[in-house]
Protein backbone atom coordinates (compact mmCIF):
# COMPACT_ATOMS: atom_id res chain seq x y z
CA UNK A 1 0.00 0.00 0.00
CA UNK A 2 1.89 3.04 1.32
CA UNK A 3 5.29 1.48 0.64
CA UNK A 4 4.37 0.65 -2.94
CA UNK A 5 3.02 4.18 -3.50
CA UNK A 6 6.20 5.75 -2.09
CA UNK A 7 8.36 3.54 -4.28
CA UNK A 8 6.35 4.47 -7.36
CA UNK A 9 6.49 8.21 -6.62
CA UNK A 10 10.23 8.23 -6.01
CA UNK A 11 10.84 6.12 -9.12
CA UNK A 12 8.83 8.50 -11.33
CA UNK A 13 10.59 11.58 -10.03
CA UNK A 14 14.09 10.13 -10.27
CA UNK A 15 13.53 8.74 -13.74
CA UNK A 16 12.10 12.05 -14.91
CA UNK A 17 15.12 13.95 -13.60
CA UNK A 18 17.60 11.57 -15.22
CA UNK A 19 15.55 11.45 -18.45
CA UNK A 20 15.52 15.23 -18.81
CA UNK A 21 19.26 15.32 -18.29
CA UNK A 22 19.96 12.58 -20.85
CA UNK A 23 17.84 14.22 -23.54
CA UNK A 24 19.23 17.74 -23.18
CA UNK A 25 22.27 19.35 -24.74
CA UNK A 26 23.25 21.26 -21.60
CA UNK A 27 26.87 21.93 -20.56
CA UNK A 28 28.70 19.75 -17.98
CA UNK A 29 27.08 19.33 -14.56
CA UNK A 30 27.62 21.97 -11.89
CA UNK A 31 28.47 21.03 -8.30
CA UNK A 32 24.85 21.56 -7.19
CA UNK A 33 23.50 19.49 -10.07
CA UNK A 34 25.96 16.72 -9.27
CA UNK A 35 24.79 16.68 -5.64
CA UNK A 36 21.18 16.48 -6.80
CA UNK A 37 21.93 13.54 -9.07
CA UNK A 38 23.76 11.82 -6.22
CA UNK A 39 20.65 12.30 -4.09
CA UNK A 40 18.55 10.79 -6.90
CA UNK A 41 20.91 7.83 -7.01
CA UNK A 42 20.55 7.29 -3.26
CA UNK A 43 16.78 7.53 -3.55
CA UNK A 44 16.82 4.93 -6.35
CA UNK A 45 18.82 2.61 -4.12
CA UNK A 46 16.20 3.08 -1.42
CA UNK A 47 13.47 2.33 -3.96
CA UNK A 48 15.20 -0.94 -4.83
CA UNK A 49 15.36 -1.82 -1.14
CA UNK A 50 11.65 -1.09 -0.71
CA UNK A 51 10.79 -3.07 -3.84
CA UNK A 52 12.47 -6.11 -2.31
CA UNK A 53 10.02 -5.88 0.59
CA UNK A 54 6.97 -5.83 -1.69
CA UNK A 55 5.16 -9.11 -2.40
CA UNK A 56 6.18 -10.59 -5.74
CA UNK A 57 3.71 -10.09 -8.58
CA UNK A 58 4.73 -13.47 -9.98
CA UNK A 59 5.79 -16.23 -7.62
CA UNK A 60 8.67 -18.49 -8.78
CA UNK A 61 7.56 -21.95 -9.81
CA UNK A 62 8.37 -25.02 -7.73
CA UNK A 63 9.05 -27.87 -10.12
CA UNK A 64 8.73 -31.48 -8.99
CA UNK A 65 7.99 -33.31 -12.25
CA UNK A 66 11.08 -32.70 -14.39
CA UNK A 67 10.28 -35.51 -16.81
CA UNK A 68 7.17 -33.73 -18.07
CA UNK A 69 8.53 -30.21 -18.23
CA UNK A 70 7.12 -28.47 -21.29
CA UNK A 71 8.54 -25.84 -23.62
CA UNK A 72 6.99 -22.61 -22.41
CA UNK A 73 7.18 -19.80 -19.85
CA UNK A 74 7.91 -20.95 -16.28
CA UNK A 75 8.40 -18.29 -13.54
CA UNK A 76 11.92 -18.31 -12.07
CA UNK A 77 13.75 -16.30 -9.40
CA UNK A 78 14.40 -13.37 -11.72
CA UNK A 79 16.57 -11.90 -14.44
CA UNK A 80 19.75 -9.84 -14.82
CA UNK A 81 19.61 -6.29 -16.19
CA UNK A 82 22.32 -3.83 -17.26
CA UNK A 83 21.84 -0.26 -18.51
CA UNK A 84 23.98 1.72 -20.96
CA UNK A 85 23.80 5.54 -20.97
CA UNK A 86 25.10 8.01 -23.52
CA UNK A 87 26.12 10.23 -20.58
CA UNK A 88 28.82 7.80 -19.53
CA UNK A 89 29.12 5.82 -22.79
CA UNK A 90 29.36 2.71 -20.63
CA UNK A 91 27.35 -0.06 -19.02
CA UNK A 92 26.49 0.03 -15.33
CA UNK A 93 27.26 -2.76 -12.83
CA UNK A 94 23.98 -4.54 -13.45
CA UNK A 95 21.22 -5.72 -11.12
CA UNK A 96 19.36 -8.94 -10.42
CA UNK A 97 15.61 -8.25 -10.56
CA UNK A 98 12.91 -10.65 -9.37
CA UNK A 99 10.00 -8.83 -11.04
CA UNK A 100 9.52 -10.16 -14.62
CA UNK A 101 8.19 -6.82 -15.88
CA UNK A 102 10.02 -3.90 -17.51
CA UNK A 103 9.00 -0.26 -16.94
CA UNK A 104 9.48 1.71 -20.19
CA UNK A 105 8.68 5.18 -21.46
CA UNK A 106 5.70 5.11 -23.83
CA UNK A 107 8.00 6.37 -26.62
CA UNK A 108 10.88 3.97 -25.97
CA UNK A 109 12.74 3.12 -29.18
CA UNK A 110 12.03 -0.59 -28.84
CA UNK A 111 8.27 0.05 -28.89
CA UNK A 112 8.17 2.18 -32.04
CA UNK A 113 11.21 1.41 -34.16
CA UNK A 114 11.93 -2.24 -33.37
CA UNK A 115 15.26 -1.57 -31.62
CA UNK A 116 15.64 -5.09 -30.27
CA UNK A 117 17.99 -8.03 -30.67
CA UNK A 118 17.97 -11.34 -28.86
CA UNK A 119 20.02 -14.50 -28.48
CA UNK A 120 19.26 -18.08 -27.49
CA UNK A 121 21.62 -20.37 -25.59
CA UNK A 122 21.40 -23.11 -22.96
CA UNK A 123 22.80 -24.36 -19.68
CA UNK A 124 22.94 -28.07 -18.87
CA UNK A 125 23.35 -30.12 -15.72
CA UNK A 126 25.97 -32.57 -16.92
CA UNK A 127 26.72 -36.19 -16.12
CA UNK A 128 29.23 -35.16 -13.42
CA UNK A 129 26.61 -32.98 -11.70
CA UNK A 130 28.17 -29.68 -12.77
CA UNK A 131 26.26 -26.95 -14.61
CA UNK A 132 27.77 -25.79 -17.90
CA UNK A 133 26.81 -23.26 -20.56
CA UNK A 134 27.38 -23.84 -24.25
CA UNK A 135 29.41 -21.68 -26.65
CA UNK A 136 28.61 -18.26 -25.17
CA UNK A 137 31.42 -16.55 -27.08
CA UNK A 138 29.63 -17.20 -30.37
CA UNK A 139 26.38 -15.74 -29.01
CA UNK A 140 28.19 -12.66 -27.71
CA UNK A 141 29.81 -12.08 -31.10
CA UNK A 142 26.50 -12.46 -32.97
CA UNK A 143 24.75 -10.01 -30.61
CA UNK A 144 27.57 -7.50 -31.10
CA UNK A 145 27.25 -7.83 -34.88
CA UNK A 146 23.52 -7.16 -34.63
CA UNK A 147 24.07 -4.15 -32.36
CA UNK A 148 26.41 -2.61 -34.91
CA UNK A 149 23.83 -3.15 -37.66
CA UNK A 150 20.98 -1.54 -35.67
CA UNK A 151 23.18 1.23 -34.16
CA UNK A 152 22.72 -0.01 -30.61
CA UNK A 153 25.25 -0.05 -27.78
CA UNK A 154 27.33 -3.22 -28.25
CA UNK A 155 27.58 -5.55 -25.27
CA UNK A 156 31.22 -6.48 -24.51
CA UNK A 157 31.87 -10.24 -24.54
CA UNK A 158 33.03 -10.23 -20.91
CA UNK A 159 29.86 -8.48 -19.79
CA UNK A 160 27.73 -10.86 -21.86
CA UNK A 161 29.34 -13.91 -20.26
CA UNK A 162 29.20 -12.35 -16.79
CA UNK A 163 25.48 -11.64 -17.18
CA UNK A 164 24.67 -15.16 -18.36
CA UNK A 165 26.64 -16.77 -15.52
CA UNK A 166 24.92 -14.45 -13.02
CA UNK A 167 21.45 -15.35 -14.32
CA UNK A 168 22.22 -19.08 -14.28
CA UNK A 169 23.74 -19.00 -10.77
CA UNK A 170 20.76 -17.09 -9.38
CA UNK A 171 18.39 -19.66 -10.93
CA UNK A 172 20.52 -22.77 -10.42
CA UNK A 173 17.64 -24.77 -8.98
CA UNK A 174 15.86 -24.43 -12.33
CA UNK A 175 18.54 -26.27 -14.32
CA UNK A 176 16.82 -29.60 -15.05
CA UNK A 177 18.57 -32.68 -13.65
CA UNK A 178 20.84 -34.79 -15.82
CA UNK A 179 18.91 -37.48 -17.66
CA UNK A 180 15.60 -35.59 -17.75
CA UNK A 181 16.14 -34.40 -21.31
CA UNK A 182 15.68 -30.81 -20.20
CA UNK A 183 17.90 -27.74 -20.07
CA UNK A 184 17.86 -24.14 -18.89
CA UNK A 185 17.00 -21.98 -21.90
CA UNK A 186 18.83 -18.64 -21.72
CA UNK A 187 17.47 -15.56 -23.47
CA UNK A 188 19.89 -12.59 -23.58
CA UNK A 189 18.34 -9.56 -25.28
CA UNK A 190 19.12 -5.92 -26.00
CA UNK A 191 16.57 -3.10 -26.32
CA UNK A 192 16.52 0.63 -26.98
CA UNK A 193 14.87 1.91 -23.80
CA UNK A 194 15.05 5.72 -23.97
CA UNK A 195 12.27 7.80 -25.59
CA UNK A 196 12.70 8.94 -29.20
CA UNK A 197 10.21 10.60 -31.54
CA UNK A 198 12.03 10.86 -34.84
CA UNK A 199 14.02 7.90 -36.13
CA UNK A 200 17.37 8.06 -34.37
CA UNK A 201 19.53 5.91 -32.08
CA UNK A 202 18.53 5.73 -28.42
CA UNK A 203 20.49 7.43 -25.64
CA UNK A 204 19.88 4.47 -23.32
CA UNK A 205 19.89 0.72 -23.84
CA UNK A 206 19.05 -2.17 -21.57
CA UNK A 207 20.67 -5.58 -21.79
CA UNK A 208 18.82 -8.35 -20.00
CA UNK A 209 19.25 -12.08 -19.49
CA UNK A 210 16.27 -14.22 -18.53
CA UNK A 211 16.24 -17.99 -18.08
CA UNK A 212 13.49 -20.59 -18.37
CA UNK A 213 13.66 -24.34 -17.64
CA UNK A 214 12.50 -26.32 -20.66
CA UNK A 215 11.92 -29.96 -21.39
CA UNK A 216 12.68 -31.92 -24.50
CA UNK A 217 11.37 -29.82 -27.40
CA UNK A 218 9.82 -32.91 -29.01
CA UNK A 219 8.33 -34.33 -25.81
CA UNK A 220 8.26 -38.05 -25.11
CA UNK A 221 8.44 -40.86 -27.62
CA UNK A 222 9.93 -40.96 -31.12
CA UNK A 223 10.61 -37.69 -32.92
CA UNK A 224 7.99 -36.98 -35.56
CA UNK A 225 8.90 -35.46 -38.90
CA UNK A 226 7.72 -31.95 -39.76
CA UNK A 227 5.89 -30.98 -42.94
CA UNK A 228 7.16 -27.70 -44.39
CA UNK A 229 5.62 -25.38 -46.97
CA UNK A 230 7.57 -23.14 -49.34
CA UNK A 231 6.43 -19.53 -49.12
CA UNK A 232 5.82 -18.14 -52.60
CA UNK A 233 3.85 -15.03 -51.58
CA UNK A 234 6.24 -13.86 -48.84
CA UNK A 235 9.98 -13.22 -48.49
CA UNK A 236 11.88 -13.53 -45.23
CA UNK A 237 14.70 -11.04 -45.81
CA UNK A 238 16.43 -9.03 -48.52
CA UNK A 239 20.11 -9.65 -49.40
CA UNK A 240 21.23 -6.28 -47.97
CA UNK A 241 18.68 -6.15 -45.16
CA UNK A 242 18.79 -7.48 -41.60
CA UNK A 243 18.32 -11.19 -42.29
CA UNK A 244 21.83 -12.01 -41.06
CA UNK A 245 21.28 -10.53 -37.57
CA UNK A 246 18.91 -11.75 -34.86
CA UNK A 247 16.56 -8.77 -34.91
CA UNK A 248 13.10 -9.17 -33.44
CA UNK A 249 11.41 -7.78 -36.54
CA UNK A 250 12.70 -10.66 -38.64
CA UNK A 251 10.59 -13.04 -36.58
CA UNK A 252 7.48 -10.87 -36.43
CA UNK A 253 7.48 -10.81 -40.25
CA UNK A 254 7.10 -14.61 -40.30
CA UNK A 255 3.96 -14.69 -38.14
CA UNK A 256 1.47 -14.20 -40.98
CA UNK A 257 3.13 -16.69 -43.39
CA UNK A 258 3.39 -19.20 -40.53
CA UNK A 259 -0.26 -18.69 -39.68
CA UNK A 260 -1.21 -19.44 -43.30
CA UNK A 261 1.04 -22.51 -43.41
CA UNK A 262 -0.38 -23.95 -40.19
CA UNK A 263 -3.93 -23.32 -41.39
CA UNK A 264 -3.05 -25.55 -44.37
CA UNK A 265 -1.76 -28.29 -42.06
CA UNK A 266 1.99 -27.58 -42.23
CA UNK A 267 4.36 -27.34 -39.28
CA UNK A 268 6.72 -24.68 -40.59
CA UNK A 269 7.58 -22.36 -43.47
CA UNK A 270 10.54 -22.46 -45.86
CA UNK A 271 11.74 -19.34 -47.65
CA UNK A 272 13.50 -18.99 -50.99
CA UNK A 273 15.74 -16.12 -52.07
CA UNK A 274 13.80 -12.94 -52.81
CA UNK A 275 15.55 -12.18 -56.12
CA UNK A 276 14.79 -15.29 -58.17
CA UNK A 277 12.91 -17.64 -55.82
CA UNK A 278 15.27 -20.43 -56.87
CA UNK A 279 17.61 -20.82 -53.91
CA UNK A 280 16.55 -22.13 -50.49
CA UNK A 281 17.36 -19.96 -47.49
CA UNK A 282 15.80 -20.68 -44.08
CA UNK A 283 12.89 -22.27 -42.30
CA UNK A 284 10.70 -20.10 -40.08
CA UNK A 285 13.11 -19.88 -37.11
CA UNK A 286 15.80 -22.35 -38.14
CA UNK A 287 18.68 -22.87 -40.54
CA UNK A 288 18.23 -25.58 -43.17
CA UNK A 289 20.70 -28.45 -43.25
CA UNK A 290 20.63 -31.49 -45.49
CA UNK A 291 22.40 -34.69 -46.39
CA UNK A 292 22.83 -34.97 -50.14
CA UNK A 293 22.55 -38.15 -52.18
CA UNK A 294 26.34 -38.53 -51.87
CA UNK A 295 26.25 -38.18 -48.06
CA UNK A 296 27.58 -34.60 -47.91
CA UNK A 297 26.40 -32.20 -45.19
CA UNK A 298 25.08 -29.16 -47.11
CA UNK A 299 23.69 -25.91 -45.73
CA UNK A 300 22.75 -22.75 -47.69
CA UNK A 301 24.91 -19.64 -47.48
CA UNK A 302 23.70 -16.17 -48.50
CA UNK A 303 24.00 -12.67 -47.03
CA UNK A 304 20.40 -12.80 -45.77
CA UNK A 305 20.65 -15.99 -43.68
CA UNK A 306 21.19 -15.80 -39.92
CA UNK A 307 24.43 -17.64 -39.03
CA UNK A 308 23.20 -20.40 -36.72
CA UNK A 309 25.54 -21.28 -33.87
CA UNK A 310 24.03 -24.77 -33.64
CA UNK A 311 24.62 -25.24 -37.37
CA UNK A 312 28.24 -24.17 -36.93
CA UNK A 313 28.77 -26.70 -34.13
CA UNK A 314 27.14 -29.47 -36.14
CA UNK A 315 29.48 -28.70 -39.06
CA UNK A 316 32.50 -29.09 -36.76
CA UNK A 317 31.17 -32.43 -35.51
CA UNK A 318 30.40 -33.61 -39.04
CA UNK A 319 33.96 -32.90 -40.17
CA UNK A 320 35.27 -34.68 -37.09
CA UNK A 321 33.18 -37.73 -38.09
CA UNK A 322 34.67 -37.67 -41.60
CA UNK A 323 31.59 -36.19 -43.30
CA UNK A 324 32.20 -33.71 -46.11
CA UNK A 325 30.67 -30.28 -45.36
CA UNK A 326 29.57 -27.68 -47.90
CA UNK A 327 28.23 -24.22 -47.08
CA UNK A 328 27.05 -22.71 -50.36
CA UNK A 329 24.11 -21.45 -52.40
CA UNK A 330 21.62 -24.31 -52.70
CA UNK A 331 19.01 -24.55 -55.46
CA UNK A 332 15.54 -25.81 -54.54
CA UNK A 333 15.71 -28.13 -57.53
CA UNK A 334 18.86 -29.72 -56.08
CA UNK A 335 17.40 -30.00 -52.59
CA UNK A 336 14.63 -32.26 -53.92
CA UNK A 337 17.21 -35.01 -54.44
CA UNK A 338 18.57 -34.93 -50.85
CA UNK A 339 18.29 -37.95 -48.58
CA UNK A 340 17.68 -36.05 -45.34
CA UNK A 341 16.54 -32.54 -44.43
CA UNK A 342 16.63 -30.92 -41.01
CA UNK A 343 15.83 -27.59 -39.33
CA UNK A 344 18.46 -26.67 -36.76
CA UNK A 345 18.50 -24.20 -33.88
CA UNK A 346 19.12 -23.82 -30.16
CA UNK A 347 15.72 -25.12 -29.06
CA UNK A 348 15.55 -28.20 -31.26
CA UNK A 349 19.22 -28.89 -32.16
CA UNK A 350 17.95 -30.61 -35.32
CA UNK A 351 14.30 -31.23 -36.19
CA UNK A 352 13.55 -33.75 -38.97
CA UNK A 353 11.74 -32.44 -42.04
CA UNK A 354 9.74 -35.26 -43.59
CA UNK A 355 8.28 -33.29 -46.51
CA UNK A 356 8.43 -29.95 -48.30
CA UNK A 357 5.46 -28.80 -50.38
CA UNK A 358 5.92 -26.40 -53.28
CA UNK A 359 2.49 -25.31 -54.50
CA UNK A 360 0.65 -28.59 -55.05
CA UNK A 361 3.77 -30.77 -55.30
CA UNK A 362 4.83 -32.61 -52.12
CA UNK A 363 8.42 -33.83 -51.90
CA UNK A 364 9.18 -36.42 -49.22
CA UNK A 365 12.52 -37.19 -47.61
CA UNK A 366 13.89 -40.39 -46.17
CA UNK A 367 15.15 -41.59 -42.85
CA UNK A 368 16.70 -39.15 -40.41
CA UNK A 369 19.75 -41.34 -39.77
CA UNK A 370 22.83 -39.19 -40.38
CA UNK A 371 21.35 -36.00 -38.95
CA UNK A 372 20.10 -37.96 -35.94
CA UNK A 373 23.64 -39.20 -35.25
CA UNK A 374 24.96 -35.63 -35.47
CA UNK A 375 22.26 -34.43 -33.10
CA UNK A 376 23.13 -37.16 -30.61
CA UNK A 377 26.83 -36.31 -30.86
CA UNK A 378 26.24 -32.63 -30.06
CA UNK A 379 23.93 -33.43 -27.17
CA UNK A 380 26.51 -35.86 -25.78
CA UNK A 381 29.03 -33.01 -25.64
CA UNK A 382 26.46 -30.66 -24.08
CA UNK A 383 25.58 -33.17 -21.34
CA UNK A 384 29.19 -34.05 -20.55
CA UNK A 385 28.93 -37.58 -21.96
CA UNK A 386 31.53 -37.04 -24.71
CA UNK A 387 34.80 -35.15 -25.00
CA UNK A 388 34.45 -31.44 -25.73
CA UNK A 389 37.18 -31.10 -28.35
CA UNK A 390 36.24 -27.53 -29.22
CA UNK A 391 36.03 -25.94 -25.78
CA UNK A 392 32.35 -25.02 -26.12
CA UNK A 393 31.24 -26.01 -22.60
CA UNK A 394 32.14 -23.75 -19.65
CA UNK A 395 31.27 -24.49 -16.04
CA UNK A 396 29.09 -22.09 -14.06
CA UNK A 397 30.05 -21.82 -10.39
CA UNK A 398 26.67 -22.64 -8.84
Amino acid sequence: GDTAMLAAQVRRRSLAAVGRRCLSSMPPLSANELRLLQQVSRLEERVHELEEQLPARVQPARITDWDNLGFGITPTNGHVRYTWSSKTSSWDAGRFISDPYVNLHVHAGVLHYGMTLFEGCKAFRCKDGKVRVCNLGANAERLRSGANRLVMAPVPSMLFVEAVHWAVRANAEYVPPYGSGGSLYIRPFLIGSSPVLGLQPCSEFQFMVSVIPVGNYFGKGPIKGIDAKIMTEFDRAAPKGTGDVKAGGNYAADLLPLKHAKADGFGTTLYLDCNEHKYVEEFSVSNLIGISSSGTYVTPRTTSILPSITNRMLMHIARDMGIAVEERPLLWEELKSFREIGACGTATVVAPIQSITDGQARHEFGAFEQLHSLRDALQAVQHGEAEDKWGWMVEVAC
